[in-house]
């Protein structure tokens, strides 16, 4: 029976980026430096290096070298570590999967370092603890005026000219697609290691790298052992890293013998037009090995390479859904009653004082984002649980504009002055009911969504906290969820958001009517203010992060109906957010065992807009 089992000559368990990342902001923001920017959705050249290495030194007596290359770059006249590959044991002449995507600006990374070291033990992410095998410094310009697209140094120890090895570096420019292919592959017959030899086989992809006509793998497989007609685990990658949208050329698969040493051999290798490939025109294709093949005349293949799945998974944005006439709506809904305190009071949640009132600060800041991708910047406002005003009583939910009493205003700005008119004639009351305020918002999602007919709406809660009706909420949640709906409910003030965060929380547990109906989706997301606004200067990125949240749930909802965006119509369509680098990628996929950590297979893109997210710890530093 064929046994899998995860190849430990390619493993990779060295720190992660996400600790990297955290460590390096920790320090800098404790010294007060620098501010946190992500600078996602700029424009910029980017290239993707290709490591490889030749003649590596064996520093070990017994044993091969086990080597990891770490790219740093020179910062503010510092060197910062950059990013990692993977470990590969026994290889002197490894060639990396895992690649580095860096700025193409030299002014941003003036000089690189490559270091290349022999882990002591693959469990350690401290390099002290590991063996130092040699670097090279290199500017960043004479790496891209390269000939070729290649570049090769003699790796040394600084001060001693003795080599260590070779360093090969590759570089190719990087071109943004917004595909993912999915790809499953299995062989039979493959041809064993001798008469009585085993079929532990592994298998690599392999992408041709045009400047230096370089076959570089781009994704290496599990190991299969003890069997002739391995099934490897499918595979998820991006066009990018796939083919760099080439889809005219070839795809090279290396079919290998697994060695413990680290001499793996050679079974053939099959090669795929990618075009035929993505159109799953071609189901199986033979391994042949070039040397037996000029051999011997008779020679027909090693193997047969099967494709067992393939499929191409087209990553839509939001921007491209209202670029295709997708219509969002925003409401928004503000909480009046007593407990909030009465507005002529000092600690009152409805102060008059401007600069104190998180009502107004919510609108300006949340409430502005969230109404970004609105075509008219309308938006149907109303205030709920007030006892009366000053022409007489008020139902539980009203529209907040006192002159017109119609829900829509202009922008958020004449929400946010219809919000201040309503303060100086309305009495508080209650009590807080938030399951007719949600009902109230659904009544805009009504409406049957379909191919030619995209709409969604997203609801605006502000609330003090308190709820009364925690059972017949629920049972609303579980009844709205299947509409085109998002719920952002912000918490101000002191009280404990508990209760909230279990009911809205974009990590909450799935809910349960009394029917025993329960959610398929989280279309909903929560926040203390309070607790967000104790950090300077957070507002905006707060407001960034709902955004990337809801812009999930929007495309996760059409992609789940099977509704893809429309041709982009004449309309004028604001790209969102000039000042959008402060979005964070708290949204973003967690990556796979087999994802890069620097440069995933699938790479994290922000899901209003489409763009990767630069991974780059030092781009989110800036002075």
């Amino acid at each position: 029976m064929a046994e899998r089992k995860a190849m430990p000559s390619f493993r990779n368990k060295i720190a992660s980026e996400d600790n990297i990342r955290s460590s390096l902001q920790s320090k800098l923001v404790q010294n007060g430096h620098f501010t946190l920017q992500t600078n996602a959705f700029q424009n910029k050249r980017k290239v993707e290096l290709f490591i490889e290495c030749t003649d590596l030194v064996q520093l070990d007596t017994f044993s091969r070298t086990d080597p990891m290359c770490v790219l740093y770059a020179k910062r503010l006249g510092q060197w910062m570590e950059y990013g990692r590959t993977e470990s590969i044991p026994n290889m002197s002449h490894p060639k990396f999967v895992e690649t580095f995507i860096i700025e193409a600006n030299s002014t941003v990374y003036p000089r690189l370092r490559f270091s290349v070291f022999d882990l002591a033990n693959f469990t350690s992410k401290d390099l002290r603890k590991h063996d130092f095998v040699g670097s090279i410094e290199i500017e960043l310009d004479t790496l891209l005026e390269s000939s070729c697209g290649t570049l090769i140094r003699t790796l040394r120890v600084p001060g001693d000219v003795k080599s260590r090895g070779y360093i090969h570096i590759y570089v190719d420019d990087v071109r943004d697609d917004k595909t993912n292919v999915r790809l499953h592959f299995g062989a039979t017959n493959l041809e064993k290691k001798g008469l009585l030899g085993k079929c532990d086989s592994f298998f690599e992809v392999n992408r041709l790298l045009p400047r230096s006509n370089h076959h570089h793998p781009v994704y290496r497989s599990e190991v299969v052992t003890r069997t002739a007609c391995p099934k490897w685990a499918p595979l998820d990658i991006s066009l990018q890293k796939l083919c760099n949208e080439n889809i005219d050329g070839q795809l090279v698969l290396t079919c290998w013998h697994f060695s413990n040493t680290g001499n793996h051999t050679l079974v053939g290798e099959a090669k795929l037009p990618l075009n035929l490939l993505l159109k799953r025109a071609v189901k199986q294709v033979d391994i042949v090995n070039p040397k037996k093949q000029i051999k011997n005349k008779r020679y027909s293949n090693s193997g047969i390479l099967r494709i067992l799945h393939c499929y191409v998974d087209k990553q839509f944005s939001l921007i491209d859904y209202v670029r295709g006439n997708c219509v969002i709506r925003m409401v928004c809904a503000i909480d009046f009653t007593i407990s909030n305190g009465p507005p002529l009071t000092q600690d009152s949640l409805h102060t008059m004082d401007e600069e104190k009132n998180e009502y107004s600060q919510t609108l300006k800041s949340i409430g502005k984002v969230l109404s970004s991708f609105e075509k008219d910047k309308k938006i149907a406002a109303y205030g709920f649980g007030a006892q009366a005003c000053s022409t007489g009583a008020l139902p539980y939910m009203f529209a907040l504009d006192s002159e017109t009493g119609k829900p829509e205003l202009e922008n958020v700005e004449a929400v946010v002055d219809a919000y201040w008119k309503r303060l100086e004639d309305v009495k508080l009351g209650g009590p807080t009911h938030l399951a007719p305020i949600i009902q109230g918002i659904a009544a805009y999602a009504e409406k049957e969504v379909s191919q030619c007919s995209q709409h969604y709406t997203i609801g605006l809660v502000i609330v003090d906290g308190i709820v009364n009706d925690v059972d017949h909420l629920i049972d609303v949640l579980v009844d709205v969820e299947r509409s085109p709906l998002s719920i952002v409910v912000v918490g101000v003030g002191p009280a404990d958001f508990r209760l909230m965060n279990e009911l809205f929380s974009r990590n909450r547990r799935q809910l349960r009517s009394k029917g025993g109906k329960t959610t398929s989706r989280i279309n909903t997301d929560f926040l203390s203010l309070r607790r967000h606004a104790a950090n300077p200067g957070v507002n905006d990125s707060m407001a960034r992060d709902v955004f990337a949240n809801i812009s999930q749930q929007i495309v996760t909802f059409f992609k789940s109906k099977g509704i893809v965006p429309n041709l982009p119509t004449k309309m004028n369509v604001m790209e969102p957010f000039d000042d959008c680098n402060n979005l964070s990628d708290a949204s973003s996929r967690p990556s796979s065992p087999r994802v890069r950590k620097i440069s995933s297979h699938i790479a994290a893109r922000c899901p209003t807009c489409g763009s990767v997210i630069d991974r780059d710890p030092f781009n989110m530093l800036s002075l």
